[in-house]
């Protein structure tokens, strides 16, 4: 097993029994992977924020179109409460022009009734 000192960036060359010169290429050669691995690493932060972004981009607009189709929805179902109202008054009006003296009983009716449900409280 060879030690090595990494405390500085110059180590001293070993010779191993077998005579070749190890620790300087060993050395390089692990600062040349820790290079590559903050660059892959500096890769993937960037792949990851780029995908965090669309990802938001994409989220908004469906949000947004979302929204924009109810509330088209909610204008329609307005507009067709609004012309259920007036058809409803028409209708009221006009069964009062036919026969008023029915709707007078009707609206006498109404009240006396009102009365007599106010009155017993």
């Amino acid at each position: 097993m060879e030690d090595f000192i990494m405390a500085n960036t110059t180590t001293t060359a070993k010779t191993p029994s077998n005579g070749t010169v190890t620790g300087s290429s060993d050395y390089d050669a692990l600062n040349d992977q820790v290079k590559t691995l903050k660059s892959d690493l500096a890769s993937l932060t960037e792949m990851l924020t780029d995908i965090g972004v669309r990802r938001k981009d994409e989220t908004v607009e469906a949000a947004r179109a979302r929204a924009k189709r109810m509330r088209a929805e909610a204008s329609d179902r307005y507009d067709d409460a609004v012309d259920y109202a007036n058809d409803a008054r028409d209708q009221a009006f006009d069964a009062v022009r036919r026969q008023p003296g029915t709707a007078m009983a009707i609206a006498v009716g109404v009240g006396f009734l009102a009365g007599v449900l106010s009155g017993r409280r």
